[in-house]
């Protein structure tokens, strides 16, 4: 002989269910947040910054050895990047099947970023623009070409 369904016994699957579709609507709009949020960031980068002729690059010692050491320090995607002079924009951008994080620095003279594989020393010069992306934790810095 079957039960008949009260509230008292139907609540509890009521609230189950409401939360269980409570949770599937939160993850779908947390991921096409994500989305959007990596979308926007990758159309604020110029592809042409990508692309340009490579950062002269320093070991430790010739770094340590330079008088001037690079003072502005910021980290961003668990990346430590360390500049002398400018002003940085970082955004991520699609790469392969992943992102990558990329930042755009004014003119940094010197440039240390610091990933989980080490620390790499970029000398891109006084006033001259530079891009680093960093693609499976080892970074690469490029000197944008003029427009």
């Amino acid at each position: 002989m079957a039960r008949k369904m009260t509230l008292a016994r139907a609540f509890p699957l009521m609230l189950g269910a409401a939360i269980v579709v409570g949770m599937v609507a939160t993850g779908i709009a947390a991921h096409l947040r994500r989305a959007n949020a990596i979308a926007a960031s990758a159309a604020s980068v110029d592809p042409a910054v990508l692309a340009g002729d490579p950062c002269p690059t320093l070991t430790k010692a010739d770094y340590e050895a330079r008088g001037a050491k690079a003072k502005q320090v910021f980290i961003t995607n668990d990346i430590r990047y360390e500049r002398r002079f400018g002003h940085a924009d970082c955004n991520v951008v699609a790469d392969g099947g992943g992102f990558a994080p990329v930042c755009q620095f004014s003119g940094p003279a010197l440039l240390v970023v610091t990933t989980p594989k080490g620390a790499f020393y970029f000398a891109p010069g006084t006033g001259r623009a530079a891009t680093v992306v960093t693609r499976d934790g080892t970074p690469s810095c490029v000197l944008p070409k003029a427009s």
